[in-house]
């Protein structure tokens, strides 16, 4: 018995799928920009582009190679990469998915709102008495001199 192969373009199946961005939101940095941002993190840490790219738990020449734009294309930092990088450095995780993807920090909190998750203390305040305002507010002006005092005197001068 003969088979009759049958081709039939199902419609149904078909859709137009757009990949283009919406136009509100913006495209990650181009390769320019990338590798400004990381000789800026580079910068920011005071660490050597071997010791980031093992803070990261990437291979020594990770950051050589994707600095260099002879090279081939590397994989840009992923967010475990960057959540590394950001316990390494001190720099901010949302800074660095802001430099390094073009993620904006306003994006994520507002995400994080929706979905219920504070962190960020806005509105923990309006709960508040004048007087635990007040007390907060001289403790946090504490905070922030005590830091200053911390700084002043790590940098030789």
């Amino acid at each position: 018995m003969p088979l009759y192969y049958v081709s039939l373009p199902l419609e149904a199946t078909v859709a137009s799928v757009s990949i283009e961005p919406p136009e509100d939101r913006e495209m990650p940095p181009d390769d320019d920009e990338f590798r400004a941002a990381v000789r800026n993190i580079l910068e920011r840490s005071g660490l050597s582009m071997r010791a980031l790219s093992a803070a990261m738990g990437r291979d020594p020449g990770y950051i050589a190679a994707l600095l260099d734009p002879t090279r081939p294309s590397r994989a840009r930092p992923t967010p475990a990469d960057l959540i590394r990088t950001s316990d390494a450095t001190g720099i901010a995780f949302v800074e660095l998915l802001e430099a390094l993807w073009g993620i904006e920090p306003s994006r994520l909190a507002d995400e994080l709102g929706r979905l219920g998750v504070a962190g960020s203390g806005e509105g923990s305040f309006d709960r508040l008495s004048e007087s635990e305002r007040i007390l907060m507010a001289d403790f946090i002006a504490f905070l922030a001199a005590r830091h200053s005092r911390r700084e002043g005197r790590r940098r030789p001068g």
